[in-house]
């Protein structure tokens, strides 16, 4: 009777009970990943037990995000867990943390587009992406305040809960529309409905924030920032056309 251990199979009938293509099988043995050493009558090479052994280990070493190549080395070294992949672990742990975070920080910025598309906001692709990368950022941004700010500051700016930063969404998409419908309309920066839409950018920008304490240490850091500010931009959702329309307003409110 023949043993499990025994049993052999061609390539097609092992892909087929691996859930694997041909073509991926053929492709790890043109890596030498797993190349089965047993053949058939007609010279073909048979899959055997040892085979499947090395093909899970190959399949759990991709499943906590190791590339082929770094397999191909830890399946040649001599030892079962060489220290090579020991010391490796804490790297990979790393790794798949950060991922893990980015992906985490992903869905966020999907889940924050839906529902301002379903809110029934017109969002144009700079929009988009100028939203989508102050997400991204974010914590570079954080630690960037956090570098000329006090913590506290930090905190009050960025840690706001999911339907904080919802809100605010909203209200800065609803500001951004009326700005450009302003300079679309060939509206005047120094207009009152110019002056009253900056009025609302500034109101809104503290609103979850102590605006007499962030220009205390706006005065007391302003060195320090102008000098990074070079190195450091925040994304912008305003067009050429509309930065330069709002500089118009602003200088407009400072001469008043």
């Amino acid at each position: 009777m023949k043993k499990m251990n025994d049993e052999t199979y061609t390539i097609s009938e092992f892909a087929r009970r691996t859930g694997l293509t041909v073509r991926t099988l053929r492709f790890y043995e043109e890596m030498e990943l797993l190349v089965p050493n047993k053949y058939n009558q007609a010279g073909y090479r048979l899959y055997g037990m040892d085979d499947l052994t090395t093909l899970q280990h190959i399949q759990t070493l991709k499943f906590i995000g190791y590339s082929l190549q770094e397999i191909q080395q830890l399946l040649k070294a001599e030892a079962p867990v060489p220290k090579s992949f020991e010391s490796s672990l804490s790297l990979q742990h790393r790794l798949l943390t950060e991922k893990r975070i980015e992906l985490e920080r992903a869905i966020e910025a999907i889940e924050r587009v839906q529902h301002l598309v379903k809110q029934g906001y017109k969002l144009d692709w700079s929009m988009i992406s100028s939203f989508l990368l102050s997400i991204k950022h974010e914590e570079e941004h954080k630690a960037w305040i956090k570098e000329h700010f006090s913590e506290e500051m930090a905190a009050q700016m960025y840690d706001l809960t999911k339907e904080e930063w919802l809100q605010l969404d909203k209200e800065w998409m609803k500001l951004l529309s009326k700005i450009k419908a302003l300079v679309q309309q060939k509206v005047s920066p120094e207009s009152k409905e110019a002056k009253a839409v900056l009025t609302e950018i500034m109101e809104l920008a503290f609103k979850y924030v102590d605006e007499e304490e962030f220009s205390k240490q706006l005065l007391e850091q302003q060195d320090s920032i102008l000098k990074n500010m070079d190195d450091f931009r925040f994304p912008n959702v305003f067009t050429k056309e509309e930065e330069a329309f709002l500089k118009e307003t602003v200088k407009a409110i400072e001469e008043e």
